[in-house]
């Protein structure tokens, strides 16, 4: 018996078997676009003060921070820009990460703020299939939205903001920042706010 040449058809075998798992992976992969859409604000661009939010989609503090969050950008909103960041902490809310990705995912079709808001108003709900009926109810593009969460097409936004987070001493959400200043009582955001205008 050949076995020389036996052991080269097994190999080519093996090559061709190979080459079209790897095709079969990249097209079963979905497509979605390079999109640098704008980070999520709400305000005025034109503010003097700043409000940055590191926050976590899963966690209870954070939406029990969310009333705080909009008396302020209410009472304030042309002389505030608020700024999220997102900060999930992936360690013990196990569906922050996703939910993460599928705010990015609304933020490329310029419904962030409503995605954000379902988030937190369903929280914890966050399996895929949930995600997909929020963006249904927004009106998303189904199919866009899909892919974009399918890929991660939005892990690097995510991981950038934990990563400057991390850097400014982020270890728990909400954590505010005034002004670049650390906040160390969310529940007195109004007060701090309203000093920081008065004192000018």
């Amino acid at each position: 018996m050949n076995y020389p040449h036996r052991f080269w058809i097994v190999g080519g075998v093996i090559i061709v078997v190979a080459v079209a798992v790897i095709v079969w992976f990249n097209k079963s992969k979905p497509f979605y676009p390079d999109i640098n859409s704008p980070r999520p604000v709400k305000g005025s661009s034109e503010a003097d003060i700043t409000l940055q939010e590191f926050s976590d989609f899963q966690c209870p503090a954070c939406l029990a921070a969310q009333p705080v969050v909009q008396d302020v950008i209410k009472t304030f909103s042309d002389r505030l820009k608020l700024e999220y960041k997102h900060y999930p902490l992936v360690t013990i809310h196990t569906q922050a990460f996703r939910a993460a990705l599928a705010a990015e995912c609304a933020n490329d079709q310029g419904k962030f703020w409503e995605y954000h808001d379902l988030l937190f108003a369903n929280q914890p709900s966050f399996s895929t299939d949930e995600l997909l009926g929020y963006a249904s109810q927004l009106d998303l593009k189904a199919d866009s939205f899909a892919a974009c969460l399918d890929s991660r097409a939005k892990t690097s936004v995510v991981r950038a903001d934990v990563a400057e987070g991390g850097k400014r001493g982020v270890n728990a959400t909400p954590t505010f920042f005034l002004n670049g200043e650390k906040v160390q009582d969310w529940t007195k955001l109004k007060e701090l706010i309203q000093s920081k205008l008065v004192g000018g």
